[in-house]
């Protein structure tokens, strides 16, 4: 019984945040496409800013699909892993544009520190830039100050026969209380439902489940001053 009432309350919780999620993307995309189509925009530079507004909610869209999608797999069992080798640094080469972009976003910077003693790594390449772009995302949205700018930064080390993907930011921290609850699925915390974050509480939990079904983890590093730091390792 017990179970079943879980059950129905994640379903509920689910469904909840993830209809709050679409709602405002699609009355964007609503309202400024009929804008547009309507002729009512006749400003080329605020069409430009409109447009750009537009492909910008799309991303999140697809982003939080991607989620949902990838987690109801990893749920049923149905999650497959393609296994390939790459360069750490053809992989972080790969992903910067995107991350750069999600920061530029933000108005922030982003800093890649890579170790000189990096090899091969052979994984599910997918998977990692999933996790990776996931933490970026919440270190902008979370981890950056309120009057704007900031900084995120992603560091990849080898550490004891790993490899450590380190993604840090200059924002609050995670609250004590917070911790333990910090990767459960569909779990957001109070301060950021007040300010009505973006995200359905979703990413840090699948994170984690796509990190250890690649026999590694991820966890809330220990870091100095303000902000935080999770650190995703790999074999």
């Amino acid at each position: 019984l017990r179970g079943v009432m879980n059950l129905s309350a994640r379903r509920a919780a689910f469904v909840s945040s993830v209809t709050h999620e679409l709602r405002t993307p699609l009355t964007t995309f609503r309202l400024y496409s009929e804008m547009l189509m309507e002729g009512m925009v006749r400003d080329e530079e605020k069409k430009k800013d409109y447009l750009r507004t537009m492909f910008s909610e799309s991303e999140r869209l697809n982003h939080l699909v991607e989620n949902v999608l990838s987690y109801a797999r990893i749920e049923k069992g149905n999650a497959r892993s393609k296994i390939e080798k790459l360069k750490i640094g053809d992989l972080i080469g790969r992903m910067r544009p995107v991350l750069q972009r999600r920061v530029d976003q933000e108005h922030a910077a982003l800093s890649i520190e890579l170790d000189d003693d990096l090899v091969e790594i052979e994984t599910d390449i997918t998977a990692v830039e999933q996790i990776l772009f996931n933490l970026v995302d919440n270190a902008c949205k979370y981890g950056l100050p309120e009057s704007g700018g900031g900084h995120v930064t992603l560091r990849v080390i080898r550490r004891n026969g790993r490899f450590s993907f380190e993604v840090c930011d200059e924002g609050r921290g995670i609250a004590g209380s917070e911790k333990r609850r910090l990767f459960r699925a569909f779990h957001k915390s109070a301060l950021d439902a007040a300010h009505d974050k973006p995200g359905v509480g979703l990413g840090l939990a699948l994170c984690r489940r796509l990190a250890r079904a690649l026999g590694g983890d991820l966890r809330l590093a220990q870091k100095e001053g303000e902000g935080a730091c999770f650190e995703l390792q790999l074999p």
